[in-house]
């Protein structure tokens, strides 16, 4: 049966929540939240959309005001009793009411946090705001009283997303739990503890939901965003997750009360183009090397894994203090067993996800998992040299099993560079398919007095023992240093470029970083001074132009403007087609001007 997880509350808008193992609920929402907003002095509201430092401010009720706290500044107490209670004409969106100056010293603090002129306003006891749209008085908050999410609906995000996020990224006031993912969808009606809600619309999500955790930073990869644009976007443009509410009666609720659902409806169904992660368990270890161990890896769910080519990489997403990191590791297994991979993974000295690994990732754990791609696997050559240094030899070690198990691997030549003998992988089992005809050389950089084999760095002479080099199809994987000089040698050599396979990872996107220019922004009727570091929307605000906005991340297309002459770094974001582009529409939230722009009229 659906529960209530915990409950949570927000006594200013945009800063740091609280759990409440109780709350009274009013039309206007939970007593105490967001009861409280900042607004330049002119009364518009500044929220953690662009002041996203807001977030890491913490305040907290106590008799008859706040404690307020933000990192490296003094504490401030606030009392309702000291409040100037001088009336201030301000707008959450297009609802246009009067609320509360509170006190000088409030004003004060907040623009020292933020850096630039603000106040701090109160709704007062009742709220001056009311919205036709929901029937009722409403807080500070965007547009409805209450918010309310599935923890099933976030676990579920988790398994699409690149980044891991927790609930205090969408700011609900309700977490239910016992649920499927997105069962609050059908909800219409429900009851929880002495009050009954009516649920009114799914909530629209901006850039807010991108600020990470316990930081004042946007994820450079618009997570959540980019996510949930791909499997819970609408026919109008905008992205949803979780449910509005409003409380038809007043009462209490209580962490732990049964949700009852008293009344459902269809729910909406959204395109689903973000597939799931697999959880995969590890069900076994071994070493390769010293500091090189192997993770055997079984579909926790039971059903089978996907096939893949030997030499193909796994992308798998571990949890590291609250933060996921995207790694892809080379399987080492072979496609022709394929009850479960292999994945082999050398402990990097300034790796914290293959230190992660070697440490945490222990029989029984598990990582999250897509399917396995990339294009540097066997094909239908034979004749091969399989060349490699370090973690490299993983692609390798998958294909010599492959063409072990199908007794191929007459043609083939491994060659592998290391250190010194501790360093030798999976040795014994190389060294035993030289008996089904492969070529083994092993090259050692630091050997023991004991070693007979060769030593040194890769030199012509190495590669030219390989017998008939020229014929052969070669497979290049290790240290971007190594695999440029091998590549150098062995085209000097003769063998032809279209011969060489090279394995390389390319890191996941970040911001770009260039050098800083000054440039001329004409919007409209409006010219400003401006620059190639932020987005024509941000740098509009800057200088009080006013342009539509709303999400902020690209995803509802609000802030869409025609660019009539100049270059943009416009964002992949789903907001805006490769037709608008054309045409020459840009989204001011996420374009970042290159050159002198000129907008159209406003």
């Amino acid at each position: 049966m659906p529960r209530l997880g915990s409950i949570h509350l927000y006594p200013i808008k945009s800063t740091a929540g609280m759990e409440l193992p109780r709350a009274f609920v009013s039309e206007e929402g939970l007593l105490g939240d967001r009861r409280y907003m900042v607004v330049q002095p002119d009364g518009t509201f500044v929220t953690a959309r662009t002041h996203p430092q807001l977030q890491l401010l913490r305040a907290t009720p106590q008799d008859g005001g706040l404690h307020l706290a933000y990192p490296g500044h003094a504490i401030l107490n606030l009392y309702e009793k000291d409040f100037s209670l001088e009336p201030q004409a301000t707008a959450v969106w297009s609802d246009r009411f009067t609320a509360l100056r509170t006190h000088p010293q409030a004003d004060a603090w907040f623009s020292q946090v933020l850096g630039e002129p603000v106040r701090l306003l109160w709704v007062g006891a009742r709220s001056a705001r009311y919205r036709a749209a929901t029937g009722t008085r409403v807080s500070m908050a965007d547009g409805y009283p209450v918010l309310l999410i599935g923890q099933a609906s976030l676990d579920d995000l988790n398994l699409r997303s690149h980044a891991l996020h927790q609930m205090r990224q969408f700011r609900t006031n309700l977490v239910a739990t016992g649920t499927q993912p997105f069962e609050e969808d059908s909800w219409k009606r429900i009851r929880i503890g002495e009050v009954e809600f009516a649920v009114l619309k799914p909530c629209s999500r901006c850039i807010m939901t991108t600020v990470e955790p316990g930081t004042d930073r946007f994820n450079v990869l618009r997570e959540p965003l980019s996510t949930l644009a791909r499997y819970r976007r609408g026919d109008d443009g905008e992205v949803y997750f979780g449910q509005n509410l409003v409380a038809l009666n007043e009462g209490w609720v209580e962490a732990g009360s049964p949700i009852e659902v008293l009344e459902t409806v269809e729910p909406v169904v959204y395109a689903d183009t973000a597939p799931k992660k697999r959880v995969l368990v590890c069900v076994a270890r071994e070493p390769v090397a010293r500091d090189f161990e192997t993770f055997w890896l079984e579909a926790a769910d039971g059903q089978p894994l996907p096939s893949y080519l030997p030499g193909q990489h796994l992308p798998v997403s571990v949890d590291v203090e609250g933060q996921r990191h995207q790694r892809r590791y080379t399987l080492s297994s072979s496609p022709d067993q394929l009850a479960r991979y292999s994945m082999s993974v050398k402990r990097q000295s300034d790796g914290r996800v293959s230190s992660w690994l070697h440490q945490a990732l222990q029989v029984g754990s598990t990582l999250l998992a897509e399917p396995p791609a990339g294009d540097f696997h066997l094909g239908a050559g034979r004749t091969l040299l399989l060349l490699s240094a370090g973690s490299g030899v993983t692609p390798m070690l998958s294909m010599a099993r492959t063409l072990a198990l199908r007794g191929e691997l007459g043609g083939v030549h491994l060659m592998h560079l290391c250190r010194s003998e501790a360093d030798l992988p999976a040795a014994a089992e190389l060294a035993a398919m030289q008996q089904q005809g492969l070529q083994l050389t092993w090259i050692l950089s630091q050997p023991g007095p004991h070693w007979r084999g060769l030593h040194g760095r890769l030199s012509d002479a190495h590669l030219a023992q390989v017998q008939g080099l020229l014929a052969r199809e070669v497979f290049l994987c290790g240290p971007e240093g190594f695999m440029a000089d091998a590549a150098d040698r062995l085209r000097g050599l003769g063998v032809p470029a279209t011969h060489i396979q090279q394995e390389r990872f390319g890191g996941t996107a970040r911001g770009v970083d260039r050098p800083h220019q000054a440039l001329q922004l004409r919007i409209g009727t409006h010219s400003i001074a401006g620059n190639n570091q932020a987005t024509i929307l941000d740098q509009a605000h800057k200088h009080g132009v006013a342009l539509p906005w709303s999400c902020r991340a690209g995803v509802c297309g609000t802030c869409k403007q025609t660019l009539l002459s100049g270059e943009v770094d416009q964002a992949e974001v789903p907001a805006i087609t490769e037709a608008e582009r054309a045409q020459g529409k840009v989204l001011t939230c996420c374009a970042v001007p290159l050159s002198d722009v000129v907008l159209g009229p406003l």
